[in-house]
């Protein structure tokens, strides 16, 4: 915030999923995917619309709208030109008929300093309510707090970020210095120090959206309603290059195997204010030859608050007592180094993508 206009970063290969799952985007696939298999959903986003609004009229209405790089772009310097950034958070996962969900407060201000807790409810059952639940209009879900299943804590004050883990009585902490990872990735050829932070999911939304950016081809913009708000919709699907070099995917196939790896997104926007409303990972059918796909994992912000005093004490933190943090810091330097190594031969055994 109050940063810099910046070129979107050269992304490593090997960090790029991470980088989403440390922003507090994903937590919930992990522990998702085991539960994995296909289910029913809706049309392909990427696919023309079988809608009732005539092809002629959508093409009309198109040059009224900006582009998806204009959108995004628009919503990033709006996040950039800011002090402060407050809001709610909920993070919902659906796969093989489960949901699961996370809620949660999030702030960041200028420096890089971030302040993400989330509370980790149980799983239940998808039900045929479900869908009206997740309407954009929707309101937040609503736990009682002995309900809590896990917690996620992450703060940074701009020099180190630490994590917490709580499950019950276990606690696990880590720690990675933002410095130190910087200046050893100034040293590396081909990777762009800028980027650390978004590695780190301490980079903001804003950085997510750059992420995306750097690692989507978009369709035309669509304006849609929630209540009487006007918002965009941006949808995307995984570049070929991030297909290849991130999932390594054989050329020319779309459809990911893994259950728990999306293949499109779509980003709302308030059309007023061009703040984020919502980042909706989507499925796609594992039967490639079907046009459907269906909500993987939605990230709702909502009582989004601006430039408003934040409280410097929250950007700091201790680990628990008789919690030692464990110094990630090196294992994170090592990551980088590999990254911008060739990507393994075609049929050499690799981790999925997303596995740290």
């Amino acid at each position: 915030m109050n940063y810099k206009a910046q070129n979107r970063p050269n992304l490593p290969n090997h960090l790029s999923l991470r980088g989403f799952r440390a922003a507090g985007v994903g937590l919930l696939l992990s522990a998702a995917a085991v539960l994995a298999d296909e289910k029913p959903g809706v049309q392909d986003p990427a696919a023309p619309a079988a809608a009732a609004v005539p092809a002629a009229q959508e093409a009309a209405a198109a040059p009224a709208l900006p582009s998806a790089e204009d959108v995004l772009n628009q919503a990033r310097t709006r996040l950039e030109g800011l002090d402060s950034l407050t809001c709610e958070l909920q993070q919902t996962a659906s796969m093989a008929g489960i949901r699961l969900v996370a809620k949660g407060t999030y702030t960041e201000a200028s420096g890089n300093r971030v302040y993400l807790a989330y509370q980790i409810f149980p799983m239940s059952p998808m039900k045929a309510a479900d869908g009206q639940a997740m309407g954009l209009e929707a309101p937040a879900l609503e736990f009682k707090p002995e309900e809590t299943r896990g917690e996620l804590l992450q703060v940074s004050d701009g020099n180190v970020v630490y994590t917490q883990w709580k499950n019950g009585e276990s606690v696990r902490v880590n720690r990675r210095n933002l410095r130190d990872i910087q200046d050893a990735a100034a040293a590396v050829p081909g990777y762009e120090a800028n980027s650390v932070a978004m590695d780190l999911g301490v980079g903001g939304m804003r950085s997510l959206l750059s992420r995306l950016q750097a690692s989507m081809t978009f369709v035309p913009v669509k304006q849609v309603k929630a209540g009487d708000r006007s918002l965009l919709e941006v949808t995307g699907r995984w570049s070929d290059r991030v297909r290849k070099e991130v999932f390594q995917l054989p050329e020319g196939t779309f459809v990911d195997s893994r259950p728990h790896v999306p293949e499109y997104v779509r980003v709302y926007v308030d059309q007023e204010t061009m703040l984020l409303r919502r980042i909706q990972f989507l499925k796609h059918s594992l039967d490639a030859t079907q046009k459907m796909a269906r909500p993987l994992l939605t990230l709702d912000l909502r009582n989004l608050k601006v430039n408003e005093p934040v409280d410097t004490a929250l950007f700091s933190y201790t680990p628990p007592e008789k919690t030692p943090a464990e110094d990630q810091t090196e294992a994170v330097i090592k990551a980088i180094k590999a990254s911008i190594e060739p990507a393994p031969a075609a049929g050499a055994a690799t981790k999925p993508a997303g596995q740290q």
